[in-house]
């Protein structure tokens, strides 16, 4: 049995908890009899949970039943490259998801990924993947190219201290800089920017014929206008 987050269970949780533990026996809600269990745990946090007990917020009988085996599991910005490995999951996933032929990043975001702190953990990794996959595609970039992330889509804090980029992948001035879609300003709105640009493509491939456009798209036809209303199209 997986028990993810127990550093966050409330004091009156815990007590039956360790009780179950004790005891192996569990008590149905609405149940008259308790019943045997043979389980083992796995329990899970991202807490120091001996700070926990010294505060009185973890049951110190309960630490100690469930710490005979601690494996320690370093946080992702003590990994090293495997934030690079981890990055390139995410990227085959948003790749496949939003059907690009190929996604990669730059390797002036790949520094930027090696670089930064990571709060989030892996979960923060893969919606910085993604958030910056849908940017990018809002901006313009096509799905039939090699779609290519640079640091500046990643939004990640650690870039507003970083050193300068070298030479060969220095911003241009501001004068010289390409004129560019503003980025929305939630993940919601970078989804629908995204499918109203995929819309408006397909409708002016096949010259306002929805149908064909439907199709291009892998829509029915009906879901396909629905769609078009709700973002404004029609």
């Amino acid at each position: 049995l997986f028990l993810d987050e127990v550093g966050e269970l409330p004091l009156s949780v815990q007590a039956k908890l360790l009780r179950t533990l004790q005891n192996g026996e569990i008590q149905r809600l609405g149940a008259d009899e308790p019943r045997r269990v043979n389980v083992r745990v796995v329990a899970a946090t991202n807490r120091h949970l001996r700070d926990l007990v010294a505060a009185g917020s973890f049951r110190a009988d309960l630490y100690h039943r469930l710490s005979v085996y601690p494996v320690p599991i370093p946080p992702l910005r003590e990994r090293g490259d495997d934030v690079l490995l981890l990055a390139g999951r995410f990227l085959e996933q948003n790749r496949a998801r939003l059907g690009l032929r190929s996604l990669r990043l730059s390797s002036a975001a790949q520094a930027a990924l090696r670089g930064y702190h990571w709060p989030g953990n892996i979960r923060e990794l893969e919606h910085v993947i993604s958030r910056a996959a849908l940017k990018t595609l809002s901006r313009g970039a096509s799905r039939h190219a090699i779609v290519t992330l640079e640091p500046e889509v990643l939004d990640l804090d650690a870039l507003q201290g970083a050193a300068p980029l070298p030479a060969a992948t220095a911003p241009l001035p501001p004068a010289a800089l390409p004129t560019a879609t503003p980025a929305p300003r939630t993940l919601r709105e970078a989804v629908e920017d995204c499918q109203r640009q995929s819309i408006q493509a397909a409708l002016e491939q096949h010259r306002g014929h929805w149908a064909n456009a439907a199709r291009q798209l892998g829509l029915d036809t009906s879901n396909l206008h629905k769609l078009a209303r709700r973002l404004g199209l029609k």
